[in-house]
């Protein structure tokens, strides 16, 4: 395997229910588990121009199943950065990922638009989302400096193609 192969990161969700996450050359995993909290994990590139972060909620209702119930779980957590966005708005698409369902919007920091030089952690680009499988939501929040960079198209990539639990065959 080479240095800059994709490997997986398997993080338990409860007995019996894992979740899968192809992690993309160049990015580092960090993760924290509380027990008494949701799991959590934290992706970012070396370079860090892209930071994603995916924190795992039970959903044994369906809460997350509809793309309405989607939307309103967006504004409920993240409406407070509509004020300082360049959009002004929640603008809502579809993740459509390999499994599941999921809903997005972006936001674009309307105080870093046009500064070539950010301070460290600051990024121009907010996607958040929920991502949902039976019995699971996924509350993500992608960090990015520049919407066409590899690292931002991997991290797309990594949410459309894995974050999700792989079937388990019949034995």
């Amino acid at each position: 395997m080479s240095a800059a192969a994709q490997r997986e990161e398997i993080l338990e969700l409860a007995p019996g229910r894992r979740v899968t996450i192809a992690v993309p050359p160049g990015f580092v995993v960090e993760s924290a588990r509380d027990p008494a909290a949701p799991p959590e994990l934290r992706l970012r590139d070396a370079a860090g121009t892209v930071s994603l972060d995916l924190a795992f909620l039970p959903d044994p209702e369906g809460r997350a199943a509809t793309p309405r119930a989607r939307r309103e779980r967006l504004v409920e957590l993240f409406e407070e950065h509509v004020s300082a966005s360049v959009e002004q708005a929640m603008r809502f698409e579809e993740l459509e990922p390999r499994r599941g369902a999921g809903t997005w919007c972006l936001f674009t920091d309307r105080a870093l638009v046009g500064r070539v030089e950010l301070p460290p952690n600051e990024y121009r680009l907010l996607a958040v989302g929920v991502k949902a499988w039976p019995g699971v939501m996924v509350v993500f929040r992608l960090f990015s400096q520049e919407a066409d960079s590899p690292a931002h198209r991997a991290a797309w990539g990594l949410l459309r193609e894995s974050v999700e639990e792989r079937p388990v065959p019949l034995r």
